[in-house]
């Protein structure tokens, strides 16, 4: 059949309209919550909506890694990149100390003057994982589900100083400022970039006690990965055994939890293996629609 070449035209437009409608609206701001704002990228349709919280010092609007993951998944559903206030392009946080609590409800109220609506599924890497567990205690009506990356633990901290032996002259360099470290930032908000407020989080975290039966997916990195270069491995090996436990205990969020072990990816699992986080997500995606 012969089309009139105006026709055509107007045919090939709405197939082009069409083709964008089906990709969604991509929603790519920064949000006022109340006299400063945080930067919230989303793309993609479906359900439940996939929102990232990076790492420390992260913006995964910006970070390629977490771009490219984002990519993948919005071939299958809605998923947001959300900066933390202070990092991209997102406003400074107001409190000299902030705290798990105030980065979730952040989130919050951006997605909310945003129009994103939920119940969101709640992707956290590192501290992010601290924060989505937060997130989903004080949104619990508005959480569809976790993705915990080699998240933080609430005990992490207080696990890894309990297995250092106690500080004595001849001891390894690594082991001496491994200690430094931990205590450093378990009683000193100044001491990491974004004056969070560990205790405090670890304790907010502590507060979720189940998820019923929303999915829970844990993504943990290779227990061949070592948190702290240069010492020795038989406490380096202590150190990650206790910290696959960790990883294992977070199973207790949800009666319907699932762990996903990388083969030789890091704690940097978005940028060391990419394809695995997607995976991760989508497996939470598909238990939070059946």
């Amino acid at each position: 059949m012969r089309i009139l070449p105006a026709l055509a035209v107007v045919l090939a437009a709405v197939s082009v309209a069409n083709a964008e409608d089906s990709k969604g609206d991509i929603v790519d701001g920064r949000f006022n919550i109340g006299g400063r704002s945080i930067q919230l990228t989303c793309r993609g349709v479906g359900a439940p909506t996939v929102v990232v919280d990076a790492g420390m010092g992260t913006a995964p609007a910006e970070d390629p890694g977490w771009k490219a993951i984002a990519a993948k998944v919005a071939d299958s559903t809605q998923v947001c990149l959300y900066d933390r206030a202070g990092l991209g392009a997102s406003g400074a946080a107001p409190e000299p100390v902030r705290t798990s609590a105030d980065t979730a409800n952040d989130l919050g109220n951006a997605l909310h003057k945003a129009g994103i609506k939920g119940p969101y599924l709640i992707v956290g890497h590192s501290i992010g994982g601290l924060h989505a567990q937060v997130f989903a205690s004080i949104y619990p009506e508005e959480t569809a589900g976790l993705v915990l990356v080699s998240s933080t633990h609430p005990d992490q901290i207080d696990t890894w100083l309990s297995i250092l032996p106690n500080p004595a002259p001849d001891e390894e360099k690594a082991v001496g400022e491994a200690r430094v470290f931990l205590v450093s930032i378990a009683n000193d908000s100044a001491k990491n970039e974004e004056r969070l407020d560990f205790k405090a989080s670890a304790a907010q975290a502590r507060a979720l006690r189940s998820l019923g039966s929303k999915p829970v997916v844990i993504a943990t990195h290779s227990p061949q990965y070592r948190m702290v270069p240069g010492m020795s491995e038989p406490l380096a090996i202590k150190l990650e055994a206790a910290t696959q436990r960790m990883q294992r205990e977070l199973l207790s969020l949800s009666s319907r939890s699932k762990q996903n072990i990388a083969k030789s990816a890091g704690h940097g699992l978005p940028h060391e293996d990419p394809a695995f986080v997607v995976d991760n997500i989508l497996e939470a995606v598909a238990m939070a629609r059946n």
